[in-house]
């Protein structure tokens, strides 16, 4: 993240990134996403040994955090690095 876009980000969007990538998991997911440049969820889940509804429940935590964005294409969703953030 560049200084410019840490200055653009309010306090309270960098302390809910923050906290969201508090997590072992879900940081270690942003940088899965991140190198492949984009992931459906099923790709997500692919690559953690946990359960379905708990790729769920962090990916949806780090979208509400601006961490990630969503893609649909028609019944599947594509998870991308929020790079602005």
């Amino acid at each position: 993240m560049g200084i410019g876009a840490a200055r653009s980000l309010d306090d309270g969007g960098l302390v809910r990134a923050l906290k969201a990538l508090g997590d072992a998991t879900r940081f270690r997911m942003t940088q899965e996403i991140a190198a492949a440049g984009e992931l459906s969820c099923g790709q997500v889940a692919g690559l953690f040994d946990v359960s379905q509804p708990t790729i769920s429940h962090h990916l949806k935590i780090l979208i509400e955090a601006g961490v990630l964005v969503v893609r649909n294409e028609g019944k599947h969703h594509y998870t991308a690095v929020n790079r602005a953030l």
